[in-house]
């Protein structure tokens, strides 16, 4: 049997929230009712993911353009 304990992947490190009526708190809280603002109603995409949808949506675009362009001759 193998041992799970050497075998179980690391945890990530935990960011722990400031205490409520500091300083840092109300700094963090300014900073992310702020992100939320702007952020608001949009798709948050990875950072790797963004190439493959551009251009995917890219193609597509030219695709339909083509076939416009050979219905309208």
């Amino acid at each position: 049997m193998a041992n799970h304990k050497k075998t179980q992947k690391p945890r990530k490190p935990q960011k722990h929230l400031p205490k409520v009526g500091t300083p840092a708190d109300n700094a963090y809280r300014l900073k992310r009712s702020r992100e939320d603002l702007l952020d608001f109603g949009l798709i948050k995409i990875p950072k790797g993911a963004a190439r493959p949808i551009i251009a995917g949506i890219a193609i597509v675009v030219v695709l339909l353009v083509v076939l416009a362009f050979i219905a309208l001759t």
